[in-house]
């Protein structure tokens, strides 16, 4: 019987513990893969410490715990990458949670030595776990069915939370840029793409949690001004294409800001 390969998860974490036992959970509970989950908390004050203490009793070596300052949440995602053991990567931020059965059906698109990684499904929940904002969902369902590197440019579809990469993309790629704030996966996403072309899975992988904590839900306008700025980067040398594509991108921007207004709490 082959080994079951090892999946390393990097958890950014701070001032979570609402929800942060069903985010471990989530991750370590997969079956038929070897989850490691690496922890990077650089000094929450809530109780997250003591719950991830007592979690590591049940998980062992399967949870990995790295309390110590950092520069914000992209220097602890590098940080997290650089010490796992996986040779498939993601990342999971300690609001959110992976669906039963996610990292299973990953392995299929990520077990090669060739950049690759792949985009499943994301639902949305509130803080109490329920499934809401449906008519997004299907939205962001039907942009992302197929892939194109243009497409990506006029509007983030890709749910973060379930997306997945192996190492050699993540080499070629490089890390996670540090001086981005909201939109780091959205930068990192279109570095991808630039390598390889995702796999795209229909099946929901993962939910995106709203709450009014979270920094999607405070700084909206802020978040989308770093969007753009990022396609302005990306799109420069791809001529009339990636001109059509910023200008489509500040249209849908200006939507998905008033579409924010009304669901954020």
């Amino acid at each position: 019987m082959s080994q079951a390969p090892v999946i390393s998860i990097v958890m950014p974490c701070y001032q979570q513990a609402a929800f942060l036992e069903e985010a471990v959970r989530s991750v370590l509970d997969q079956e038929a893969v070897d989850p490691e989950l690496l922890v990077m908390d650089p000094g929450s004050t809530d109780g997250s410490r003591e719950l991830l203490q007592s979690l590591k009793g049940t998980y062992g070596e399967s949870l990995q715990l790295h309390f110590a300052a950092d520069a914000g949440q992209a220097d602890a995602i590098n940080r997290g990458m650089a010490l796992a053991r996986g040779q498939i990567l993601g990342w999971l931020n300690s609001d959110d949670r992976l669906r039963p059965g996610a990292l299973r059906q990953i392995v299929p698109c990520l077990e090669c030595p060739e950049p690759r990684w792949v985009y499943g499904r994301g639902g949305i929940i509130d803080d109490e776990g329920r499934q809401i904002s449906r008519p997004i969902v299907w939205y962001k369902n039907m942009r992302g069915r197929r892939f194109t590197i243009h497409k990506l440019l006029t509007e983030d579809f890709i749910p973060q939370m379930a997306t997945f990469w192996n190492r050699s993309l993540w080499e070629a790629a490089g890390e996670i840029d540090r001086t981005r704030h909201l939109a780091m996966d959205y930068d990192l996403f279109l570095r991808f793409a630039r390598v390889a072309p995702p796999a795209v899975l229909t099946s929901y992988l993962a939910d995106f949690r709203v709450h009014r904590d979270a920094k999607s839900s405070r700084r909206v306008d802020e978040h989308l001004a770093e969007a753009y700025a990022t396609v302005r980067k990306h799109a420069a040398a791809l001529g009339w294409r990636g001109r059509l594509a910023v200008l489509l991108h500040r249209l849908y921007a200006t939507r998905t800001r008033l579409v924010y207004r009304l669901i954020k709490p």
